[in-house]
């Protein structure tokens, strides 16, 4: 007569990557200790562990970890008398996911044994078990609740809740009586790359694909982590880099704006005219085999849509150069706007600098007429900084009341993210206005001098220009140009800061 040894399954889980690295082993020093007395209870038993489930790295709130999955298939297909877990919250943190994983482990035939809690199948087993259940749920959703307060208040006070993004380092500190406290400071090896990005993009000649190599090549990866290598960024990480408001000096949790006390990656307005950009390609210029130097600058006169180059070719093999409205294929209705010749539509845009080219007469006209306005508004300079600065302000103290009443469950998430929203929108304007050299008379001459000299003899100077060069004085003078087959179908719109001069609509004698 033979017996049979009885049989059991050991179950392990630990909730986070630290505790496994823990003390330099790769199963740290929690793992150790719960197999051992999983083993020592399946002794007590006179079990033999035919099979150890480890869990590494995953979270008991939910029921989609590996082994988890893999434990209940191995259930169903191999006779087993014990399962055996630390304790019951290694299992679930839930009492409906404690409760369907019980029933899936009798329903197998085996049991559940928890190695540190005596527990049994018995009537007064039963009733522990539901309390001890009951127990590690509000652990953790107790847990989850105290951690999330405190993440709000870390980002409240201008911390910087979890990992710092690319460019940034979390680093720990110590006070004066040997106190440690968590900081974030730049990234020496990482920041240039960083800030290089921004100021390259806000010039508007760069692609983010053209940005993705230049710093692939130049030689920024990410920072190692325990699960991942570093690696090179890629078109959408380096988007969400560009678009990530904590580059601006912003933390955001939960939708929730608050001022940040890192260091921002460069100044505000270059930030802010990143944004303007990445907003009006959103539907791309990408990179194609037929380029021309016109296309960050005309628009179809019909939709406003991007004209794109279109090489057709006759059937005698001459080849012909068009543009023609991205709207025609994509556009929603479709464009009817024909394709316009691009011969044409350079001498178009050639003549539409010869009408918004000045004289040197008209340009010390227009400089002697801003000089006589800059120094009159100079003279209000100082009451209007003040009052900028209470508006920003009471801009300020509406977002500190907006933020009480999303945290004391009177406003709606939405609500909260939209008002929140318009407010920093409102103070950024309002801060931008208050610290810009605006008052400035020196800085706004030098720009107002500046601009003329791209509109002196522009015309004579485009014409002069190489291909590759007429590009930048597009982008230095027009914001965009709206051209139609027609003649008269031509709109030159200029840059804000050339538009603010007057140049139309105005006589010449008005400026002397």
């Amino acid at each position: 007569m033979s017996f049979s040894p009885l049989s059991a399954v050991s179950y392990v889980r630990v909730s986070t990557t630290r505790q496994v690295d823990k003390g330099g082993e790769r199963d740290g020093f929690s793992i150790p200790a719960q197999r051992e007395a999983n083993k020592k209870q399946a002794h007590g038993l006179g079990a033999l562990i035919s099979a150890e489930f480890v869990d590494r790295g995953q979270s008991g709130r939910n029921l989609n970890r590996p082994e988890l999955q893999r434990i209940l298939t191995y259930l169903q297909e191999h006779p087993v008398d014990y399962v055996i877990v630390h304790k019951l919250d290694r299992l679930a943190r839930s009492r409906a996911d404690g409760i369907a994983i019980t029933q899936a482990v009798h329903a197998a035939g085996a049991r559940l044994i928890s190695s540190t809690e005596g527990l049994d199948t018995t009537p007064n087993g039963v009733l522990l078990h539901g309390i001890m259940a009951s127990i590690a749920e509000f652990y953790s959703r107790n847990l989850a609740q105290e951690v999330m307060r405190g993440m709000r208040q870390k980002a409240i006070q201008g911390g910087t809740p979890g990992r710092a993004p690319i460019g940034y380092l979390n680093v720990r500190r110590q006070t004066e009586d040997g106190h440690e406290y968590r900081a974030i400071q730049l990234d020496h090896e990482r920041a240039p790359h960083i800030t290089w990005a921004f100021d390259t993009y806000a010039t508007g000649e760069w692609s983010v694909a053209q940005l993705v190599a230049a710093l692939r090549d130049g030689g920024l990866w990410t920072r190692a982590t325990a699960s991942r290598s570093p690696a090179a960024l890629t078109v959408a990480s380096l988007h969400h880099v560009l678009t990530n408001l904590y580059y601006k000096g912003i933390v955001t949790l939960n939708g929730a704006q608050h001022a940040g006390s890192h260091e921002p990656m460069g100044p505000v307005k270059t930030w802010d005219t990143v944004q303007c950009l990445l907003a009006s390609r959103r539907q791309g210029e990408r990179g194609r085999i037929h380029t021309h130097y016109l296309k960050s600058t005309i628009r179809c006169f019909n939709c406003q849509r991007r004209l794109l180059v279109h090489n057709a070719r006759s059937k005698s093999g001459r080849v012909y150069d068009y543009f023609v409205c991205s709207g025609r294929q994509h556009g929603t209705p479709r464009c009817t706007q024909s394709a316009l010749r691009i011969s044409d539509v350079e001498r178009r845009v050639e003549e539409a600098y010869e009408r918004i080219q000045i004289s040197t007469h008209r340009r010390n006209a227009i400089e002697r007429h801003w000089q006589d306005q800059l120094a009159a508004e100079a003279s209000g300079s100082g009451q209007r900084r003040s009052d900028l600065a209470a508006q920003a302000q009471e801009i300020r103290l509406r977002q500190e009341k907006v933020l009480e009443a999303y945290y004391s469950d009177a406003l709606p998430r939405d609500l909260f993210v939209k008002e929140q929203r318009k407010l920093a929108e409102s103070l950024f304007r309002t801060k931008a206005e208050e610290e810009s050299p605006s008052d400035d008379v020196v800085f706004q001459m030098k720009h107002l001098a500046d601009s003329l000299d791209l509109l002196e003899d522009a015309y004579d100077r485009y014409l002069a220009a190489a291909p590759a060069d007429r590009k930048p004085l597009n982008n230095a003078l027009m914001d965009r140009v709206l051209i139609g087959p027609n003649p008269e179908e031509v709109c030159v719109e200029l840059r804000p800061e050339i538009a603010k001069l007057g140049l139309h609509g105005a006589a010449e004698e008005d400026f002397v």
